[in-house]
């Protein structure tokens, strides 16, 4: 991953330098979902979004292909959901005095609880892609760095029930009042991810480009000697696919505790959280200006 993100930097930046090319602006929105992968994970899906500027670089590659570079910044919105069935267990020693003498009681807590997690963050991104464009196909690698900005989020157990075991009597007790209970309503958590969060996103981008009316001589290939000199106009329809490579933080599922009386209140270890795996469909306008007067001025001969 760092080779391929070092190749992609260089390629960056060298690439305008050597290379002859076209230079645009490009305006793209990003609509799609995403879905947390993991051990006993149910899948269901949250939306993610984006809407950013970019900097586009093409150079003819052959006879009707071209490769550059494209790189950007935007603002996005997403939300992800995980639903976890899970059975939870945790031991308590219990301090309490049997004839004036202290003793310790140790109870074996266990919850089962159908666990509902939920996030939701503003992402201020930054895209770093390998463009290659062969005829009409449109083809984008690379990375999406992504900063979180406040981001949020919520847990509720539901469906539960506990069940302390006093080891040392072989004694099950199961009286809501005194153990801790889950209402039927639920237990809802909730709070802000501590620090600020970063993520690496891996994107592919496969899909197809329209060329609009050409202003200034015709052009009748893409790397035709006119092409580089008049302007023109392209419309981009890609399906997206992004799997997050790295996160320096993420709302952790936390250990809560629920409610007690007589006893200690049980903890409840929930499971880790999945990857959100993004898939989409992007939406882009480019406008690639003309670099000749001359066929400025036939436009409007």
């Amino acid at each position: 991953m760092k080779k391929l993100l070092l190749a992609i930097l260089v390629s960056v930046a060298v690439l305008p330098l050597f290379a002859q090319g076209r230079s645009g602006l490009q305006v793209g929105l990003n609509l799609g979902t995403n879905m947390r992968f993991g051990k006993d994970v149910s899948l269901r899906p949250g939306f993610d979004g984006a809407l950013d500027l970019r900097y586009v670089f093409l150079s003819p590659m052959g006879y009707s292909s071209r490769v550059g570079l494209q790189v950007g910044v935007g603002l996005g919105y997403m939300t992800s959901f995980q639903h976890s069935s899970i059975t939870s267990q945790t031991d308590i020693a219990a301090s309490s005095v049997s004839g004036g003498t202290p003793v310790v009681v140790p109870i074996r807590y266990t919850v089962s609880a159908d666990a509902d997690y939920q996030d939701k963050q503003w992402e201020l991104t930054i895209p770093l892609m390998l463009s290659f464009r062969f005829g009409a196909f449109a083809l984008d690698l690379g990375p999406r760095f992504a900063i979180g900005i406040s981001p949020t989020y919520s847990l509720t157990l539901r469906n539960g029930s506990v069940d302390a075991y006093l080891v040392d009597y072989d004694v099950h007790i199961t009286d809501d009042r005194s153990i801790g209970f889950i209402p039927s309503e639920g237990l809802s958590y909730g709070g802000s991810v501590s620090g600020t969060p970063f993520a690496l996103y891996g994107v592919a981008a496969l899909g197809y480009e329209w060329r609009l009316g050409q202003k200034g001589a015709p052009v009748s290939r893409y790397n035709s000697p006119h092409a580089l000199e008049s302007t023109y106009r392209t419309v981009t329809l890609q399906f997206v696919a992004e799997f997050p490579f790295w996160q320096s933080a993420q709302a952790a599922m936390p250990n809560v505790s629920l409610s007690a009386t007589a006893f200690p209140a049980p903890q409840v270890s929930l499971p880790a959280l999945g990857k959100p795996v993004c898939l989409g469909v992007r939406v882009a306008y480019t406008i690639f200006p003309g670099t000749d007067k001359r066929y400025r001025c036939y436009c409007f001969r």
